[in-house]
């Protein structure tokens, strides 16, 4: 996708193809490692015990194929676009930052997040989407292949599952907490190197609400006050 939004056809650009070899090449080291999973996974207790190294190194672990395989799926579709519209080194540190401001949001003291190993690169996917969403608002993205729906729509719905999966604080093995992260840190990443359109600036959109609220309240004020002084007509002698 370049800077207009149009579709850019091709393969896969450079720092993608190195993520994707990278996470491939980790899970085979999974699956020949037993204890690899739990050397580098993100465990809070043990982020917090200075082993800092697992805020990085979880994003390139994955719980299954299926599991690595959707999220290099997403990270081809999205991260090629944002590569060319960036340039390799801003889009790999955006993807990277993204992961590891993810993987804070893991230390957070939530029972269903706090005593458990996080693994997978969704948070920093989570980023991408975000980054896409915003940058590309209006472009229609078709989930499971069937259900078209605008990239700022999608990013407003998983912000929402992320939020409130994460307050429910559900065991179902998912690390909403992180995914939540992900989508924050990419938010003032990209305020940040000034990417962040200015009507998603959350202080621009405060005041803009903010003004239209006062508009509203003045107009009614005046509505009120026209119908309370309002003179009833006078009588006409013919």
């Amino acid at each position: 996708m370049d800077r207009e939004g149009r579709a850019v056809i091709g393969t896969l650009t450079p720092a993608v193809r190195r993520l994707v070899v990278a996470n491939a090449v980790v899970f085979l080291a999974q699956l020949l490692i037993p204890t690899f999973v739990a050397a580098f996974g993100l465990y809070p207790p043990a982020v917090l015990s200075l082993q800092v190294w697992r805020l990085f190194t979880y994003m390139f672990l994955h719980g299954g194929l299926f599991h690595l395989l959707l999220n290099m799926f997403v990270l081809a579709m999205f991260g090629s676009h944002l590569e060319r519209l960036w340039g390799s080194r801003r889009f790999l540190r955006y993807y990277l930052l993204c992961g590891v401001g993810a993987g804070f949001f893991t230390l957070l003291p939530l029972p269903a997040f706090f005593d458990a190993n996080h693994i997978g690169a969704s948070g920093a996917v989570y980023g991408l989407l975000l980054a896409f969403g915003l940058l590309f608002p209006e472009t229609r993205i078709y989930l499971y292949f069937l259900f078209p729906i605008k990239a700022g729509h999608l990013v407003v719905v998983l912000g929402f599952i992320s939020l409130a999966s994460s307050l429910s604080a559900t065991q179902d093995g998912v690390s909403h907490i992180a995914h939540l992260g992900g989508l924050v840190a990419g938010y003032f990443l990209l305020r940040r190197d000034g990417q962040l359109p200015a009507k998603f600036r959350l202080g621009r959109y405060w005041a803009e609400t903010k003004h239209r609220w006062r508009i509203r309240r003045a107009r009614a004020r005046f509505d009120r006050y026209d119908r309370d002084h309002r003179r009833p007509p006078s009588d006409t002698i013919h």
